[in-house]
């Protein structure tokens, strides 16, 4: 199906048109196409699949951005590298299956993560160095201390 570029014909043959996968099969073989029931299947089974995890990912992202706006924290901002960073590692994990058309953009989008996970690192070491500087300022408060460090890390 992926060969014949057929899956978007399968997709609404099976969900608008309701048609079975052995009849597809049938009406893709009329037209020409070297094509079994079992192929029509798997590439259905691998779209349902794909449109699964966006469904998920766009969940996570929903969730995630609510976070983000309710708690702008490093640790947040932390998690969410993290997020991204996993998602990339889980898609070059079957990179066999996957037709690039340039990997750099792939090498480039998980080096700048890496790259933004240790300046965000910087940055919440260099914080919590000016917090401690502060907090041996005689007129500094307890409570603005606790106020830093939750803006720091999430309250």
């Amino acid at each position: 199906a992926e060969l014949y570029d057929l899956i978007q014909r399968i997709i609404h043959m099976h969900e608008v048109e309701k048609k079975d996968f052995k009849t597809i099969a049938s009406l893709l073989r009329a037209e020409g196409y070297d094509i079994s029931k079992s192929a029509v299947h798997r590439a259905y089974r691998s779209y349902a699949e794909a449109a699964e995890e966006f469904k998920k990912i766009y969940e996570e992202t929903k969730a995630l951005i609510e976070t983000l706006k309710d708690n702008p924290s490093t640790d947040v901002i932390e998690e969410t590298i993290a997020i991204v960073a996993n998602r990339i590692f889980t898609f070059v994990k079957d990179i066999e299956a996957i037709d690039f058309t340039d990997p750099h953009e792939l090498v480039s989008a998980i080096q700048k993560l890496a790259n933004s996970a240790e300046k965000l690192q910087r940055y919440r070491e260099e914080r919590l160095k000016e917090i401690i500087k502060e907090a041996k300022k005689p007129e500094t408060t307890k409570e603005e201390i606790i106020k830093r460090l939750e803006e720091l890390y999430g309250g």
